[in-house]
């Protein structure tokens, strides 16, 4: 046996050994779930636990008031020095000094004490789904940098194994150019294509080391080494937007925070309607002893007595204190409006984002094994002299970007599922994860009858590839040598002409009328100018700027529009149609109005719907195709 070999086979030895080191080291490391983490988060993560004091500080808040109900007990000491105007007589004189004890009970306060504390009750309900919340945003952002996390790991693993490609070929290059057999300009660009192999790698370092300070920050120390990978946000979803909405407005937190802070509001105006009544308290007090000078005094004789104070005239405070927690009413209605708004833009653009990137990830995935398919036939190629090793290149660059491309859009996938259920307030739960220490409670009527959001989402756009390719001009006009011999058909008349993409369908005028109808019902002017046809007139007196004036102050009118079609009838002609239906239009505004009749101006305040213009009427609308799409010549009301 050699020396040579020797060496050889104990590097091999030392080499196996070291492996088994990392291997057992790696093992011995426990695998943290992503459930685990992210219970971890949402119990020690700074923000999360600053709402939950908040929530605990709202519960103390409410005991405290509470406490009105209980009798109060003091000890009351005193000590003075009288001018003595008369004699003493009779024992008369009031103590000099005296300690009593007195005992307070609140009889009747017009109901101030109960509606203070269901005020604070729900107060305490604004904060329990306040902290709902805030675990919900804080899990959706860790999940956000947990998946970049692993991103970036597949995504520098590739940069790796590009550079390594890049670095081999290069070489093979150089050593070409050197030999003579290889133009210096091919080295030119070979260089320029590792030094970017090398910048695509140092890229995908940086952009590891960055989200793993995020994630640091939110899971309040470095990650492990290994990451589980997710596969939770693989679930099935609700067949429709609307369905995933209507499951949203049912359970997300932001919005029941804002129905809580309504029913609050209410209480606040009860409770300061509880100064236009008397308040009765029943007051005992006992001598505990008097100086020598008035111990028989009629002041030192223990006392039962019920007072009542009954407020005649407070300055209009009580009246003003009324009006401003009306309107913070308002304001919480508006508050609940405002998260109807949110709430529908955030789950129809994540749940969209699912739809698209689910077809994206089939044809990323379709690329990506082309490319594949390509890179390993001009492999074989240059084997036999039919590519050079820039064609070598050029494959394996795409490659690279073809990999990162559908490792991105799985990622982003799956961060879609994570912000559709963030939004519906189901991502704990698709999680498994779950903070202790916190109480459950019943569903309210009051959540379900406050909730006036409408599960209405904008229509998903679908391509119609077949319209794209029939409208598309010839490929040999673009490149003439394209141009293909024109081969003779034996029977013309057998082989029927494609259908025009300007010929009238059925499906496709339906479809223009219940969008035409959307973007009325969503006050979108833009959109519902552009179902008109430049060459469309209005029917008399109006011309076509004062119709569009009158069209605009109706969609920008203080309301909810509803448009409702009935009987729809489509006919088709040619290159034009007709749709024929019943309309019926309304316009709902809301109040506040009073639910009680009582002295006070603004009693027991409610927002009411109050249809405020309603109409209907049969109308047709005249279709012809323009602009590669089909839009309104006519509109007539019958």
């Amino acid at each position: 046996m050699s020396q040579r070999f020797k060496y050889k086979l104990s590097y091999l030895f030392l080499l196996g050994l070291s492996v088994l080191a990392i291997d057992v080291a790696n093992a011995a490391e426990p695998l943290v779930s992503l459930k685990d983490m992210v219970e971890k988060t949402i119990t020690s993560n700074p923000e999360v636990q600053a709402r939950y004091h908040k929530f605990l500080e709202a519960g103390y808040e409410q005991e405290t008031v509470r406490g009105g109900f209980l009798p109060k007990a003091d000890l009351v000491s005193t000590y003075r020095k009288q001018e003595e105007l008369v004699k003493n007589t009779s024992n008369t004189q009031i103590p000099r000094m005296n300690n009593e004890l007195v005992l307070r009970q609140m009889i009747f306060d017009g109901f101030a004490t109960s509606n203070e504390v269901k005020r604070l009750g729900h107060a305490s309900r604004v904060r329990y789904f306040e902290l709902q919340s805030a675990m919900q945003s804080t899990s959706l952002e860790f999940v956000r940098a947990y998946l970049d996390t692993l991103r970036y790991q597949e995504l520098i693993q590739y940069a790796k194994d590009n550079y390594v490609i890049h670095k081999q070929l290069f070489d093979r290059i150089q050593e070409r150019v050197n030999a003579g057999v290889a133009r210096k300009v091919d080295l030119e660009q070979a260089t320029g294509r590792l030094a970017l192999a090398e910048a695509n790698l140092f890229t995908e370092t940086t952009n590891l080391h960055d989200v793993t300070a995020r994630l640091q920050r939110l899971y309040g120390e470095l990650p492990p080494a290994t990451l589980q990978v997710p596969t939770i946000f693989n679930g099935n979803l609700e067949p429709t937007s609307e369905a995933a909405l209507k499951v949203a407005y049912r359970q997300n937190p932001d919005l029941l925070s804002t129905i809580e802070d309504i029913q609050a509001k209410k209480n606040e105006i009860k409770t300061n309607e509880a100064k236009y009544m008397p308040r009765l308290d029943l007051q005992a007090r006992k001598n505990l002893g008097t100086s020598s000078d008035g111990r028989y005094s009629n002041s030192a004789a223990d006392l039962l007595e019920l007072t009542m104070n009954f407020n005649l005239f407070n300055g209009f405070s009580d009246k003003n204190s009324i009006s401003t927690a009306a309107q913070k009413l308002n304001g919480a209605h508006d508050q609940r409006d405002k998260a109807c708004i949110d709430t529908r833009q955030l789950v129809t653009i994540a749940y969209n984002d699912v739809k698209q990137l689910t077809e994206q990830r089939g044809y990323r995935s379709q690329h990506r094994l082309s490319i594949e398919n390509a890179r390993e036939a001009y492999r074989k190629q240059y084997d036999i002299g039919q590519r050079t090793l820039l064609d070598l290149l050029d494959s394996e660059n795409e490659y690279f970007q073809a990999k990162r491309s559908l490792a991105n859009t799985e990622y982003d996938l799956q961060l879609a599922h994570a912000r559709t259920y963030a939004g519906q307030g189901e991502l704990l739960n698709k999680i498994g994860a779950q903070r202790g220490n916190l109480p459950e409670y019943a569903r309210e009527e009051y959540l379900d009858n406050e909730n006036v959001c409408q599960a209405m989402a904008p229509v998903q756009m679908q391509v119609d590839k077949a319209s794209l390719l029939a409208d598309a001009k010839p490929l040999s006009n673009i490149y003439p040598s394209m141009v293909k011999p024109v081969t003779p058909v034996a029977s013309p008349a057998a082989v029927a002409p494609p259908a025009a993409a300007s010929t009238c369908n059925v499906q496709a005028i339906t479809d223009r009328v219940n969008d035409w109808a959307s973007s009325w019902r969503q006050k979108d002017a833009d959109r519902y100018f552009r179902f008109y046809a430049d060459k469309f007139a209005p029917e008399a007196p109006l011309d076509r700027a004062a119709w569009e004036k009158q069209r605009r102050q109706r969609l920008s009118t203080n309301g909810k529009i509803g448009l409702k079609i009935e009987d729809l009838q489509v006919s088709c002609d040619g290159d034009t149609g007709k749709a024929t239906f019943k309309q019926s239009y309304t316009l709902t505004t809301f109040k506040i109005k009073k639910v009680a009749d009582t002295s006070c101006e603004v009693c027991n305040m409610q927002r009411t719907p109050t249809i405020a213009y309603q109409d209907s009427a049969n109308k047709e609308l005249q279709f012809q195709h323009e602009s590669s799409d089909w839009k309104i010549t006519r509109e007539l009301v019958k």
